[in-house]
Formats: structure tokens, sequence, C-alpha cells
């Protein structure tokens, strides 16, 4: 059979491509202009537009047509472009009867602004179509089973066969456990390894960037980390694992496992002893992950603190209870996944999996003290408060910040703070992975979103100690006498708190976007104050 396309039917093919192309690449650019049409819609129906606001909402509006037209010339099927899009044009055309009204009539329609407003009737038409993405962007629903990666990151030193005998020996020890507990099925599979520079000791954190790597790449649900090298907390105590709700990684050291009693020879891989400590540790930190919460160990054989012990010879037992626990939330385990979404379904995927694991995204954020962070990274900390206290004594920012409104001194910072957000992120790739995939599970997500907010608190944080730098400055040792001297400040009869207070906002606000900009932050050690993993096993 002849399955060679006609030239009519290659171009047709081509149109098609090239238009869902276009339809992606413009997904970002236009739905920032659908938000900017919305504020100045707000601003229209609170104090009214300026010209030049006038003229910015005529040209978002040629925008619009613009992509319509471009759209419609290159879409495969034209007619069935436009009888898809027919509210699309109404949409369009509106705004030109208000523009330039042309029909008198259309002004009883200004009882109601929002009826002549095309971001409404944007939104209106591109309603089902939104839902739809949200809905995709959730991912499929997945299949009923458990896949685990497990990565081995192993030292040059290590016994690579070994360590991979024992990780298939944990995987074998603990999934008929899991798959009786959850009632879904356990896959482990083993994952590439990775080769680390040294064997010094390591945080758990420090295996985040492999191991995202290896879940967007499986994909799997939860990824678990083998190491031969000491694995140590937040409060560099070394541990024999620790797990990563919010992320889904666990890291487990045979270090731990391996070392014997004071006197006597370290013990081997193989020995009956580490084989079902490590299987028993693994049960407990997957057990953590899936939603267990640490018992005594009256009550829980599983979840009861870890501890090595001599002689054990077979994996503990999830009781009754926490059975029927992971029964409830085995459909949860299994992640859901976004497949080479844009940016607007990537944002809509990560804000729809955040809602979904509020508890994961609200633990971390308390726990880290996030507001406090500048504080750990004195780096960011120095490059903001450096120029701060050269500003302070400046003739030129008092003259600035003492005359600039109160609205622009909060739009100011607002925008600067998320500014630096996004810029600490972005720039210095702390999202999960930090290598560009097409594939995003559920809890990387849920991680992206934990260091997103850690990172606006940490501006914030970083914001009111520069702020209240500056304002101590200025009540305590700053000269009031030397202000009324300066020729830009005589006409000011007193200068009182809250005239300060807006000149240290200012300060503080130019403070953060340099210590933004200029501090630099080192990812890993980012990471490891974000309070992903728990400190104990």
């Amino acid at each position: 059979m002849d399955t060679e396309l006609t030239e009519e039917e290659q171009i047709g093919s081509k149109r098609y491509h090239l238009f869902y192309k276009l339809e992606a690449a413009l997904e970002a650019p236009m739905f920032i202009l659908s938000v900017l049409w919305l504020v100045f819609l707000i601003m229209e129906l609170t104090k009214g537009l300026t010209a030049t606001q006038e003229l910015l909402v005529v040209i978002i509006w040629g925008l619009f047509i613009l992509e319509f037209l471009v759209k419609f010339i290159i879409a495969p099927h034209r007619w069935q472009y436009i009888k898809s899009n027919w509210l699309t044009i109404i949409a369009l055309l509106i705004p030109a009867f208000r523009v330039f009204r042309l029909v008198q009539a259309i002004r009883i329609l200004q009882f109601s602004r929002v009826t002549t407003s095309t971001y409404f009737v944007r939104a209106l038409t591109s309603g089902n179509r939104f839902l739809r993405e949200i809905k995709e962007a959730q991912g499929p629903e997945p299949e009923p089973e458990m896949n685990v990666g497990i990565m081995l990151a192993l030292s040059r030193t290590a016994d690579t066969a070994g360590m991979e005998s024992f990780a298939r020996q944990l995987s074998l020890d603990t999934g008929p456990e899991m798959e009786a507990g959850t009632g879904i099925k356990w896959i482990f599979h083993l994952a590439e390894p990775v080769t680390l520079e040294s064997d010094s000791p390591r945080g758990p954190s420090q295996f985040l960037d492999d191991a995202s790597m290896r879940m967007a790449e499986g994909p799997f649900d939860l990824v678990v980390v083998v190491t031969d090298v000491a694995l140590l907390s937040r409060k560099n105590k070394a541990e024999p694992g620790l797990a990563s709700q919010v992320s889904r990684v666990l890291v487990i050291s045979t270090r731990k496992l391996v070392r014997s009693q004071r006197g006597e020879p370290r013990r081997s891989l193989d020995a009956e002893d580490v084989r079902w400590n490590g299987a028993a540790l693994l049960l407990h930190l997957l057990g953590h992950i899936s939603g267990l919460r640490r018992k005594d160990r009256n009550e829980s054989e599983v979840m009861a603190p870890y501890l090595f012990k001599e002689g054990r010879r077979s994996v503990p037992h999830l009781n009754t209870a926490e059975r029927k626990a992971l029964r409830r939330r085995s459909e949860w385990l299994p992640e859901r996944e976004l497949h080479g979404g844009n940016m607007a379904e990537g944002l809509i995927f990560h804000i729809l999996m955040a809602f979904r694991h509020p508890k994961e995204v609200a633990v971390p954020l308390l726990r880290n003290w996030a507001l406090l962070l500048p504080l750990s990274l004195p780096g960011l900390a120095t490059a903001a408060v450096a120029p701060s206290f050269l500003l302070i004594f400046t003739a030129e920012i008092w003259d600035v910040g003492l005359n600039m409104p109160n609205q622009i001194v909060i739009l100011y910072a607002v925008i600067s703070i998320l500014g630096a957000t996004f810029y600490l992120v972005r720039v210095q790739s702390l999202f999960l992975p930090r290598k560009d995939k097409r594939i995003l599970t559920e809890h990387l997500a849920v991680a992206n979103t934990v260091i997103f907010l850690s990172m606006l608190l940490a501006c914030i944080g970083l914001f009111i100690i520069v702020g209240s730098l500056m304002y101590l400055i200025e009540t305590y040792i700053f000269p009031e006498g030397l202000m009324k001297t300066w020729p830009t400040l005589l006409d000011q009869p007193e200068i009182d708190w809250r005239a300060k207070l807006r000149l240290a906002a200012f300060i503080s606000t130019v403070g953060v976007t340099t210590g933004a900009l200029a501090g630099g932050l080192e990812s890993r050690t980012v990471i490891q104050h974000l309070a992903l993993f728990r400190e104990k096993p």
C-alpha cells in the first residue's frame, strides 16, 4: 500500500504542527497579558484609567487581535477555526465599540463595565478550555501500583556488586509487606547509579539533585537512595536513614548498618543482621513517606523509633491499624504526572498539587523558619545590608524616600520581593529536577512549591531585617538636626516615625534587590536549610 502523503496533505500536516507549536509558544505571554488586562479592569472599576493606561489597554487589545489573525492564517481548517472561536470574535469586536464610540447605544452597557471587557469575554470563551487544561494539568489517574526507583550513590572505593545485591534484597524483603499493607502492587527498579566525588559525609539534601532526576526519568512514585557514605542530619548527627515526605525521596546509609561494636570486626553487607535491619529501616521510612506516624515501641513494630537489633531475622509487620490507614491512603500513593506541559500548565500543576498536599507544604515552612533563613545565608544578607548602610547616610535617598507616596513604596516593595524570589529560584536553579525534564511528578511539584514559598518568606524576612536596622539607625543614631539642614528637607516641618518607617522600607527594598542580584546562593546550602527531610528515622 502506498503510504506517501500528497503535497496538499504534507502542507496541511505542516500547518497543523505549526499551528499547535505557535499556540503552545503564545500560551504564556497571552496568559500574562490577560492577567495585566484584569489588573486594568480592576483599576477601571475602582478609580478609572489614565491616558497612558488607556493606551496600554488598546495595545493589549491589538495584540489579542493579532494573535487571533495569525492563528486564523495558519489554522489548517479556517472555517472550523472560526466556528470554534465565534465568541472570541465577539469578544474582540466589543472593545472597538467602546473605544471608538461608534454606536451610541453601547453606552447602555456602561452600567456594568465588565460586559465590555475583552478580558471577561475572553475568559468566558476559554472557560471550557481552561477547565480542561486544569484537569489535564493534574495528570491522568495513576495506575494502582507503586513504582519505586532504587538509586545507588557510591564512593569510588565502594563494593558496587555488593551494594547492588544489598539493594535488590531490600526490595525483596520489604515489597511484600508494603503490598499487604496498601493493597496495591509495589515494583522496585534499580536505576542508574551515581558515583560520588568522595566518601565524605553528606546531608540527605545533597542527594536530591540526582534523585529528582531519576524520579522524573523513571518516572517513579518515590526514590530510595542507597549510599555507602555517612548520612548527616541537619544537626550534623550521623543517621542510618532519613526520609522526605515532601519530595518522596529517602536515603539509607550502609555506613551505620555495617558498623559493629567497638573491638569487633566490621559487619559485611551480606550479613543477616545487616540484611534484616536494613529491611526494617526501609520499611520504617516507607511507612513515614506513606503517611504513617511515629509510634511507641509498644504500639508498633514498624513505626517505632528505629534501632539496630542484633539477631533480627525477619521484617517487622504492620499492625491492623497501620494497614487500615495505608488502605485508606492507597489511592493517594501513586504519583500524578505532568508530561511536557507549558509554563501555564506547569504553574497550574504546582498549585493543584500544593492544595492536594497542604500538610506537606505547611510543615517544612514551619520547621525551617524561612523568615530567618537570611541569617543562615551570609552572602545574601551581606549583599543586602552593606549597600543599605551606605544609602542611609545619603541625602538624596532621604529626599526620595520621604517624598515618595505610601502606595508607591508598597508597590515597589512587593515587586522587588517577588522579583528577588523569582531570580533566586530560577537563576540559582533551585527547582527540582534542576535540569529540564518533560515529566514532572506530583511530589516534585510539592517540593518546588515549598522551595518557592521558603525563598519568598526568606526575602520577606530579609526585607524586615534590613528595614528594622535602617529604622533603628534613623531613630537612634542619625542626628535629627542634621536632617533639617539639608536643602531638600528644609520644607519638612517635622520628620515623624511614619516618614522614617517609609524611608526604612524604601532602603530595605533596595537592599533586598541588591542582595538577590549580588549575594547569590549555593543551591545545596539553601536546600539543606529547607527542612525537607525529617530529623530522625
